[in-house]
């Protein structure tokens, strides 16, 4: 546990009948800045409210920096920085107020670096943070959460309402202080651009379980979209192949979406008896469409879904058109990575 900065297992929460998390299962490697992403409603912030201890599971276990999260919540959020996504600052405070009321709770408090993300940021000290705009309260949280100098900073959707150069500020400041202090990130958002932008691993959370989870590099090499001919009609191994998601009949062949065991199932397409054959890869924001995406697909005998053609290459997309009953376009189960 000491070479993680998160563990859990088994982590759940049911509000009623809504199961915001399910069996989470989750490991956060020291000094890393992980991603934490999935749609709206996917569980994300009730997992940070669990890791804090400021929402109780209902079954499953974990830790923070190596400290329980049932009995040793107190102990965690003494050493943890948190922006939460709806920010509860004391708004009849002044800044400087503010400022001074938390330096008092954080004994590693850097007024050193509090001063300089306040002069970078350029929020008024005078003010009080009741009539600041949304995106000064959001820095003057982050500037909270850093003043103490924190192992590990949670951030809950940290840079929602802030406009996009304010965004960038946001970000880069969080990595130049994980760079300069080896601490660790744990960054939930359903922007997967700002994402990819400063962390090296990734969490796709869907419908409260852990969809797939891995470093930024091997997350990105899970997903690969084939252009295949064949020499026959779709041979049927085709669409049992490990990681097939989706195969989409187009003009001139068939489109295959792999995600998970992709060179297995890529050698294995290669024996296929076939005339032609492209690969390409995804991106991040096309593999997490792929989990969290709606669910299902075409059944049999319904139509026929167009495929693009590949890059450099091929016909454009027809038109859909009838098939008699034949699957023609083949959505595999969901999942693919870790539970």
């Amino acid at each position: 546990m000491s070479e993680s900065a998160i563990t859990t297992r088994g982590l759940r929460r049911w509000f009623g009948q809504v199961r915001a998390v399910d069996g989470l299962d989750l490991e956060v490697p020291r000094g890393s800045v992980f991603g934490f992403v999935g749609p709206n409603g996917a569980g994300k912030t009730t997992t940070i409210k669990m890791l804090l201890g400021l929402v109780a599971p209902q079954a499953g276990e974990g830790a923070v920096l190596g400290r329980d999260i049932r009995r040793e919540s107190l102990s965690i959020r003494t050493r943890v920085g948190y922006v939460p996504e709806i920010e509860g600052l004391y708004r009849g405070m002044r800044v400087r107020e503010l400022i001074a009321f938390t330096r008092r709770l954080r004994p590693a408090w850097d007024d050193a670096a509090v001063d300089r993300y306040l002069a970078m940021f350029g929020l008024p000290l005078h003010r009080r943070v009741g009539h600041l705009s949304r995106g000064m309260r959001s820095q003057l949280a982050l500037i909270l959460a850093l003043g103490g100098r924190p192992d590990l900073l949670i951030l809950d959707e940290p840079t929602t309402g802030l406009d996009p150069i304010r965004r960038q500020e946001f970000l880069g400041t969080v990595l130049r202080e994980v760079c300069d202090r080896g601490q660790t990130v744990f960054m939930s958002s359903h922007i997967l651009s700002e994402v990819e932008r400063v962390a090296d691993h990734i969490g796709i959370m869907v419908e409260g379980r852990l969809a797939a989870s891995g470093s930024l590099d091997d997350m990105k090499a899970m997903g690969r979209r084939v252009w295949v001919r064949f020499e026959a009609d779709l041979p049927s191994e085709a669409l049992r192949l490990p990681g097939v998601r989706r195969v989409e009949r187009g003009p001139d062949g068939y489109a295959i979406t792999i995600l998970g065991n992709a060179e297995e199932a890529l050698a294995r397409l290669r024996a296929i008896p076939h005339c032609a054959l492209e690969v390409a890869g995804m991106s991040l924001d096309d593999i997490f469409r792929e989990f969290a995406g709606p669910k299902g697909g075409t059944a049999a005998g319904e139509g026929v879904a167009a495929a693009a053609a590949p890059a450099g290459g091929g016909a454009a997309p027809a038109a859909a058109e009838g098939s008699a009953g034949r699957a023609d376009r083949y959505t595999g189960p969901r999942g693919g990575g870790q539970r």
